[in-house]
């Protein structure tokens, strides 16, 4: 148990504690956020010294819920913390307790009186939590590099593979690791000496009939009450301003409930196709908060790539996770605590895919000619990193979608790699994991609901959970607040996204907020330039964890194809190539340092 929690001491620098007892051991470590006094550190027990509480995450409506637990038990506290009204919750009403919090999480509460442990994380998967049954023995944590320090043999789940070169992350439940599970967003497993079960408290319901009419008034409430909870907080708080519409609003509702609010963005002086800095600048201006900003030259990349790919506990492939990383730390140094824009996209219809969908929809002309097929389109290079050769790979990947059916096509868009590009990849003829996507034609709800449980929670929430508590930075998310994300899914996806915009029902209600050409800005995305990366400061580490003698020892993967890919990654025409060889290189970082190899 020391070793499993010392595994994870940059999620709670400040303290760690463990409790043994007859057959359960628990342990923890503690980012103090709210109650920084000793009493609230964990293990925490109740006064009868009968239940036993560790916990990641915080619970907003801690207040409301203690107010509420000394009405109706008259209980006594003796700390003023989240975790301590979470502990009594889950004794006095269990599981039950779970649909009350307000918050993100992941927990195991022990009741030594039933035998029974309850673990459960939070609804849209903002915190993590894995674990593996190893038949006489149960282990979990939050990070899969503790949960393998117990398992005997490591073997790798290549269904799972496939998925990740096909995503660049792997879809909870499964991991990389054979016999270790992520337990699903909105679940709960109950344990005993009887029994073992994993049960589903919350899912996103989509409503038979939608309000026709969107009271804008509602959700800039709804919004603002989010922002509002998630600044309670005992140390200081920021935010993340990419200077793109998310951020930029969390930014001026946080700003006007508290005073002193520091902004936190990146820029690249060498790529300015990728730099975002002076519109987070003029943002930051305008809502006259402390804005700090870290330049990112190729060098800083060079230095600290070695530090990056140690943090993935499991291979995950998206290339911002290497900004994330690096602003957290940099906003660490100020503060403790930021919020920022994530989710807005999945829940208003953000992304470009999403207007891609409901073109495709669209029975015209265009669509029919690229359907049937469009060589001219061959001809031309394509690159993410200049703005027309990025056109020419978006209709590239269009045309090649509107050949699928619905759910298939969602699939592809989904997707960094094509399945045919992996298969080439692998030298087991092998197939991932069922994603379990489900659209309905009739219903564009369903597409963004299917967003919240594939690309939110296994990418963009993971992907900063992992890299801002690396740096012992907790990173809270208002779009995400149960209670907006409802509201919305009660409104037609027609008021939140069109064929020419997004995020429409956002945009309305702060419009008169921010100049007019602030809403007009195309989005951009928090990419990470690859394609130099690769030429440049990646090049050593690319040249030594491809090696053919490796990859020809691992047995895993077609050496011919990687050298196929990686040759064309650094031409002229390098399509999404940079990306696939970004995904090896972090499998085989994460794999020459957990798979016994005699390489």
């Amino acid at each position: 148990m020391e070793e499993m929690t010392q595994r994870q001491v940059h999620r709670g620098p400040d303290t760690g504690g463990t409790i043994q007892m007859e057959n359960v051991c628990l342990g923890h470590r503690r980012l103090s956020i709210i109650d920084l006094d000793s009493r609230s550190n964990q293990p925490l027990k109740d006064l009868s010294g009968n239940y036993y509480l560790i916990f990641n995450g915080e619970i907003y409506n801690y207040l409301e819920l203690k107010n509420e637990l000394i009405s109706k038990y008259d209980l006594r506290f003796s700390t003023t913390s989240d975790s301590e009204v979470l502990l009594y919750g889950l004794k006095h009403e269990g599981e039950e307790f779970i649909q009350k919090l307000n918050g993100f999480f992941a927990f195991a509460f022990y009741d030594s009186v039933k035998n029974e442990i309850l673990l459960a994380r939070d609804r849209y998967g903002i915190k993590p939590l894995y674990y593996s049954d190893q038949g006489n023995h149960f282990l979990f944590a939050s990070e899969l590099k503790s949960v393998i320090k117990g398992v005997k043999n490591i073997r790798i789940d290549k269904k799972s593979l496939f998925n990740y070169l096909q995503l660049s992350y792997i879809p909870a439940p499964n991991t990389i690791v054979e016999g270790v599970k992520k337990l699903k967003p909105g679940h709960f497993i109950k344990i005993n000496a009887a029994e073992f079960n994993i049960n589903q408290y919350y899912n996103i319901r989509l409503p038979e009939r939608y309000t026709p009419q969107v009271p804008l008034a509602d959700f800039r409430r709804k919004l603002n009450d989010s922002v509002e909870i998630r600044l309670r907080a005992d140390v200081p708080v920021g935010t993340f301003l990419s200077g793109g519409l998310d951020s930029s609003i969390i930014t001026l509702l946080a700003s006007q409930k508290k005073e002193g609010i520091s902004s936190f963005s990146v820029g690249f002086p060498d790529q300015p196709f990728y730099d975002e800095s002076d519109d987070a600048k003029r943002v930051a201006k305008q809502l006259k908060v402390k804005h700090h900003i870290l330049q990112l030259t190729e060098s800083d990349i060079d230095s600290e790539v070695g530090n990056i790919l140690d943090s993935f506990d499991e291979p995950f492939a998206d290339s911002s996770a290497i900004l994330v990383n690096l602003i957290s730390r940099f906003a660490r140094e100020r503060v403790k605590v930021v919020l920022s824009g994530d989710g807005a996209d999945e829940v208003m219809g953000g992304y470009n895919k999403h207007r891609a969908m409901l073109h495709s929809l669209d029975k015209n002309f265009i669509n029919f000619f690229l359907k049937s097929g469009s060589p001219a389109l061959d001809l031309f290079p394509e690159s993410r990193n200049k703005a027309t050769l990025n056109q020419i790979r978006k209709l590239r990947r269009y045309a090649k979608g509107l050949k699928l059916p619905l759910t298939e096509r969602y699939e592809q868009w989904a997707s960094f790699t094509e399945k045919a590009e992996v298969q080439k990849l692998l030298k087991e003829n092998l197939t991932g994991h069922n994603l379990k996507i489900s659209i309905d034609p009739n219903d564009f709800n369903s597409v963004l609901k299917a967003d919240m449980e594939l690309v939110l929670a296994n990418d963009m929430l993971h992907k900063v959970d992992l890299m801002s508590m690396r740096s012992s930075l907790e990173v809270r998310v208002p779009f995400l607040d149960h209670r907006l994300v409802e509201y919305l899914f009660t409104i037609p996806a027609s008021e939140k996204v069109t064929k020419r915009s997004g995020k429409n029902i956002m945009r309305k209600a702060f419009e008169k907020d921010f100049p007019k050409q602030f809403f007009n800005k195309k989005k951009k995305g928090f990419e990470a330039p690859l394609v130099h990366w690769l030429a440049g400061p990646l090049k050593s580490l690319r040249e030594e964890l491809l090696n053919t003698d490796i990859i020809e020892k691992q047995d895993l993967f077609n050496p011919l194809e990687i050298k196929r890919l990686e040759k064309k990654s650094l031409s002229k025409n390098p399509g999404d190539s940079p990306h696939t060889i970004w995904a090896l290189l972090v499998f085989q970082h994460w794999y020459l340092q957990n798979i016994p190899f005699n390489g």
